[in-house]
């Protein structure tokens, strides 16, 4: 493959010095934390937090997989991520393939309102949001909670997925139409599996928001046995300390689902960068 362009050799040294730095700055905290989720007792946390420990305790996984009840946290966040993955992409190529192909009055100000969505902090529309949530009865519940991620997520995936699908060939849709297909069977069957990189990018972006958020369910939630790991960190506070030990090892658990999640998902951007590929 041709390179599009080259790098002197001190350019080269340069770039990769810089990645190098961003990638240890990105690596020290979680390696300070999986130091420290192996020790085996607060002190030994707050005497030497940057030191390998004298004794590795890996039971603390276990530890605060059963005192925290982080069982049942992490089921709530799972179902609060999934649902909002699916409700976020379903909706959202949905909107974007009606924004990209279709011609009608008012779509301009549609994808507008849409980009102001992206564009105001989700944060300023709290107090409505709250508002609506609880006038639909909605307050504290699951539902409620993945409903308003869902929403607050939908905007930037309509404008990620608008882009995709205007990238499309019209060809391949009109070959389609010729051979008798409605419009929901040219959107499902042979639009969406050519765009499979955008809805993989949208939906771990989905995933890695809601797996990750604590305002919203703070604020809708306030049932501890609906809380999800966000919020279930909290039970490593106690009255007088923070067992830091404990805590490190659960955001270590935390941690793994939006791993496995980037690794799965850049799988399946790859696979759809070969199978849907569009040639004119």
């Amino acid at each position: 493959m041709e390179k599009i362009f080259k790098l002197r050799p001190h350019e080269q040294l340069l770039v990769q010095f810089v990645l190098l730095a961003w990638a240890l700055t990105i690596l020290l905290p979680f390696g300070i934390a999986l130091m420290n989720s192996v020790k085996p007792n607060l002190g030994a946390v707050l005497r030497e937090p940057f030191a390998l420990p004298e004794v590795w305790q890996f039971s603390n996984y276990a530890r605060a997989w059963d005192r925290a009840d982080f069982g049942e946290y992490f089921l709530n966040s799972m179902i609060i991520s999934l649902s909002t993955v699916v409700i976020s992409v379903l909706l959202a190529t949905m909107v974007s393939f009606v924004l990209a192909r279709h011609e009608f009055r008012g779509k301009s100000l549609i994808f507008i309102c849409f980009m102001i969505g992206v564009i105001i902090p989700s944060r300023l529309a709290l107090p409505p949001m709250f508002v609506v949530v609880k006038e639909l009865g909605l307050a504290n519940s699951l539902v409620g909670v993945i409903l308003v991620q869902s929403a607050v997520m939908l905007p930037l995936a309509v404008f990620i997925l608008t882009a995709f699908f205007k990238g499309v060939s019209p060809e391949i849709e009109q070959a389609a139409r010729i051979d008798g297909g409605s419009p929901f069977q040219i959107y499902w069957m042979v639009v969406l599996p050519l765009v499979k990189p955008a809805i993989a990018t949208v939906a771990l972006l989905a995933f890695v928001f809601s797996w990750n958020e604590y305002i919203l369910p703070l604020l809708f939630l306030q049932d501890r046995e609906l809380y999800p790991l966000t919020l279930g960190m909290q039970q490593f506070k106690t009255q007088f300390a923070v067992q830091w030990h404990m805590m490190f090892a659960g955001l270590i658990i935390m941690m793994a689902p939006t791993v496995i999640a980037f690794l799965l998902a850049s799988r399946a951007f790859i696979e759809g960068l070969t199978q849907g590929g569009v040639k004119e």
